[in-house]
């Protein structure tokens, strides 16, 4: 049996693969679209995102972490029984969805969106299918069989989708690169983990499961809405081309910060729920992660702050030049939510869900009070109300921890005190640098920003780099 380190590691290293290779993929192959179609034609996708991701946190948000939270008394009887209930839910939510599509299409002004969103949410209904088995990976922590499904999921969507880009199906490219990617994913791990559902229904497991669950569900599409209101609304009061700049700008800074929260929480959520009763240790991997969260963090997004206009106009086109500023906003805005995230993932690890659903609540009215408030000044306006409402929610959402594991707000921001200043330093010399305007200029810039970094901290003697220099130096020596 793999200790929990061991596991940790394992399940880390195969979780940045599968960002590297999946998603990193994925977002390359929905770059190249939004290039080929532009900016109005990729607006038409972003403005039903909300409905989407509203449906899937009703079907699978809850349940996924139940079933996690669950792992060491997991029954037979808990599996099928949350199988059966959320392929229920995502029926529902499609018919719902699909009788609402001429609404969805009005309400924007956009009459394509009738057809295009009643194949769009078929996703919802292919994702339900593999909430178990998902689940049932993760207590392994077996990231292992996800990372290979994801990226095989990943290539042979992108293939498909680019076929269709190329022969002029515009939009349909996009929307047809969302499902397939869902659909082969969700065939991958279903082969690897080889469980089937038996015809066995639980009332006694769907009120307990359900318990844990539904503050999260509720939690989950409440964060969910305030998260993605802003597309809604700017979709609802300014055209497609302005939601399109607004989508990509959401799309790109949205995956560093996944990125980082995804890999890590994705594997210790699982470790964390497995030590909850060991509370000194708990706390110990708590506190390590927000270290290592916030030392990757920052500068990835600070960094990539400092590289948007670059990255935008050689990857995107002269076409997408408006989305830079909403870029930088949301790339500041994005540097906290990771380690927001944890301290929202805690509360889960042990439990405590009705906490999570209290934050989440909180949190509802500040978000719709600057919403109103920057929407008038179009998607500039509303990117920077978003780094506001993101700071606050920093607060929020270390509330609870700090009470429990005293280790609040202040204290994680003294953590991050080296990194902050490392991170405002290589900004101003990122934008400052005179290197060419092309592809060696963009990767100048993003590797002297890695220095500058890597080399302040090394100055001021930080410790967890120290550690892990040393570890990975004492590792090549002995050969393993």
């Amino acid at each position: 049996m793999k200790n929990i380190k061991t596991k940790a590691i394992y399940g880390f290293a195969w979780s940045i693969t599968d960002k590297l290779f999946s998603q990193l993929g994925h977002l390359a192959v929905t770059i190249y679209l939004a290039r080929l179609i532009g900016p109005e034609k990729f607006g038409f996708v972003g403005v039903l995102t909300i409905f989407m991701l509203l449906a899937e946190s009703v079907v699978s948000s809850g349940f996924t972490q139940a079933l996690v939270q669950r792992s060491h008394q997991l029954t037979k009887e808990d599996a099928s029984t949350i199988f059966y209930v959320n392929f229920g839910w995502s029926m529902l939510m499609y018919a719902l969805l699909y009788i609402s599509a001429p609404w969805i299409a009005d309400f924007f002004h956009q009459p394509e969106l009738v057809d295009i969103s009643r194949i769009l949410f078929l996703v919802i209904i292919i994702n339900s299918l593999a909430v178990v088995v998902r689940a049932k990976l993760t207590i392994k922590v077996d990231f292992k069989s996800q990372a290979i499904a994801s990226t095989v999921a990943t290539l042979l969507s992108a293939i498909l989708a680019i076929f269709l880009a190329q022969h002029g199906y515009s939009y349909w490219a996009l929307v047809w690169l969302i499902i397939s990617k869902s659909l082969f994913a969700s065939i991958g791990i279903w082969l690897f983990c080889r469980w089937l559902p038996q015809w066995r229904f639980s009332m006694e497991s769907f009120r307990s499961l359900f318990k844990f669950g539904s503050n999260l569900m509720f939690a989950g599409f409440v964060a969910t809405l305030v998260n993605n209101l802003y597309v809604a609304l700017i979709g609802r009061f300014y055209d497609a081309t302005q939601v399109g700049y607004f989508t990509q700008a959401s799309n790109l800074s949205n995956y560093l910060s996944q990125f980082i929260s995804s890999s890590l929480q994705g594997v210790t959520y699982p470790i964390m729920t497995s030590i909850k009763e060991d509370r000194e240790r708990l706390i110990n991997v708590y506190k390590q992660l927000i270290s290592i969260t916030m030392l990757v963090s920052l500068p990835l997004l600070v960094g990539f702050a400092a590289i948007s206009d670059d990255f935008v106009r050689l990857l995107l086109g002269d076409e997408w030049k408006p989305v830079v500023p909403v870029l930088i906003a949301l790339s500041i805005a994005r540097t906290i939510t990771p380690i927001s995230s944890i301290n929202m993932n805690i509360l889960n690890a042990i439990g405590r869900s009705d906490l999570f659903l209290k934050v989440d609540l909180s949190k509802l009215p500040l978000a719709l009070g600057t919403l109103y408030i920057a929407l008038p000044h179009g998607i500039e306006g509303v990117a920077w109300a978003m780094v506001c409402t993101s700071f606050i929610a920093f607060f929020i959402n270390a509330y609870f921890p700090g009470k429990l594991f005293g280790f609040g707000a202040i204290k994680q921001l003294k953590v991050a005190t080296h990194y902050i200043i490392a991170s405002v330093i290589m900004f101003v010399i990122i934008i400052n640098l005179p290197v060419g305007e092309n592809l060696i200029g963009l990767f100048t810039k993003i590797i002297v920003g890695a220095v500058v970094y890597t080399l302040y901290l090394l100055v001021v003697g930080d410790n967890l780099l120290h550690r892990g220099i040393r570890k990975i130096s004492s590792k090549l020596i002995t050969g393993g």
